[in-house]
């Protein structure tokens, strides 16, 4: 006895190709359809205004002005972000001799940004009756011919190791402290050889060492503040502070004594009482320092 073959369903083999083949067909109208969209999308973002460049942001400048920066983006009224050239805008903006570094962001639709790394201008000299930037590594910017920071304290007497030391020394310094001196003299002598003077912008003036300098000068808001001042602002006791031996408070007056070699023992006692006066109230200034270092640890 034979075994009887199953009949094969061809109505449901045609209905199961029919829908695989419908499915397959909308996957291939939706690819189309996507591809057609996204053309579509790019060539409306490439020839309408949504690409063209409107908006410039310029961050990371202190001394070089936005505007300069701007400028050399040369940024016309019809240019495409997508067709925008960054590497030759970059390499126009840090032909400015205070840029270091210059990085151009391409923002999604019509924005720029770029940032801005500077030369630090650590002091101001003066080179065949100019005076020019000297930036953080040493080196003066003779063909500087845009405006000059306030901040920047005027270097005078200063040459080769002497300078290489204070630029240094200027560069460890907060910019805060650093913008608190107007001038700095190099005023060696034989057993001071690194012995500067330096003019601050409240009237006071300080004598320090290249060396040692910026390790000091840090507490100097505090100094400045302890020394007793009249309501002009000018100190009641003339005098400088001395950082580069230890901290001390040496009045005028006691300069003029030393210059008097007949003084009498009353003078010389006179003397030695406002020494001490001066180096108690200099060194309470230090114990502040001191107590608020602690209360911040």
């Amino acid at each position: 006895m034979t075994e009887e073959i199953p009949k094969i369903d061809n109505t449901f083999l045609k209905e199961k190709r029919m829908r695989q083949l419908k499915k397959r067909r909308r996957i291939q109208l939706g690819v189309v359809l996507g591809l057609v969209l996204l053309v579509v999308l790019i060539l409306v973002y490439m020839y309408s205004p949504i690409s063209i460049v409107k908006q410039v942001t310029v961050s990371g400048n202190h001394y070089v002005a936005t505007e300069n920066i701007k400028k050399e983006l040369n940024i016309k009224k019809d240019t495409r972000v997508y067709s925008y050239d960054s590497g030759q805008a970059e390499k126009r903006i840090k032909k400015h001799a205070l840029i270091k570094q210059a990085e151009i962001k391409k923002g999604l639709f019509n924005s720029i940004h770029v940032d801005i790394t500077e030369h630090d201008i650590v002091g101001i000299m003066t080179v065949k009756d100019k005076e020019v930037p000297v930036i953080e590594n040493g080196q003066i910017l003779k063909d500087f011919n845009d405006t000059l920071p306030n901040e920047a304290p005027y270097l005078k007497g200063f040459k080769g190791t002497e300078k290489q030391q204070l630029v240094e020394a200027l560069e460890k310094m907060d910019r805060t402290i650093r913008a608190q001196i107007s001038e700095i003299v190099y005023e060696p002598k034989k057993n001071q050889p690194h012995l500067i003077r330096l003019y601050m912008r409240d009237g006071i003036e300080v004598l320090g060492n290249t060396k040692t300098i910026a390790s000091k000068l840090k507490y100097y808001p505090s100094m400045s503040q302890a020394l007793e001042k009249d309501e002009t602002g000018n100190l009641i006791k003339s005098g400088f502070i001395d950082l580069s031996v230890g901290a001390t408070f040496i009045p005028f007056e006691n300069l003029k004594d030393n210059a008097n070699s007949s003084a009498s023992s009353q003078q010389v006692e006179s003397k030695t009482q406002l020494e001490d006066e001066a180096k108690d109230e200099l060194q309470k200034a230090l114990n502040k320092i001191k107590e608020g270092e602690k209360a911040d640890n």
